[in-house]
């Protein structure tokens, strides 16, 4: 059995996000079109998790200081990609702000309306449930609406600052 006696001291951010990194992750955009304004607007999220079959329930995080996400969170309904290994240039272009982030030749639009990522190995439009502050972040919890899966079934992963597949090349 372990003992504390004393409060655990502060971790250095950078050093937990290093140790962090090592973890892979898949690579998801969220993306949205609030009807009030009619522009785009996406977030990649290395955070996203299935949580429940009935309901069908899906989750991600959404750090506080992202200037999408307030335009996101007025959308009735949201398209969230899991990238395919070949994607990792459209992620790229997507994390930029002043580049053409919404080249319709990325872009699918889904059957309730929410842009999509063409070629992504799934694909799914939620609506939001609830959002929850944990930390420096906000937990969103969402109901599926619908889903499909792409052709290529080998997900882009992140792991140690870098992009990857998990098929051998």
């Amino acid at each position: 059995m372990t003992i504390v006696t004393e409060r655990p001291g502060t971790l250095d951010p950078t050093h937990v996000r290093d140790v962090m990194s090592m973890v892979p992750t898949s690579v998801t955009v969220v993306a949205g079109q609030p009807e009030l304004t009619g522009e785009r607007a996406a977030i990649i999220v290395g955070s996203f998790v299935f949580i429940s079959l009935d309901p069908c329930l899906v989750g991600f995080f959404v750090g506080h200081e992202s200037s999408s996400w307030p335009q996101l969170n007025k959308a009735t309904v949201l398209g969230i990609s899991t990238l395919a290994s070949g994607q990792a240039g459209f992620c790229r272009k997507l994390g930029k702000k002043e580049a053409d982030r919404f080249d319709d030749s990325f872009w699918t639009q889904g059957a309730y309306g929410a842009p999509l990522v063409a070629g992504a190995v799934a694909a799914m439009e939620c609506q939001i449930e609830n959002v929850t502050p944990i930390g420096d972040h906000a937990f969103i919890l969402a109901r599926v609406l619908g889903l499909t899966t792409g052709i290529l079934t080998d997900p882009l992963v992140f792991q140690n600052h870098e992009f990857s597949s998990l098929l051998p090349r």
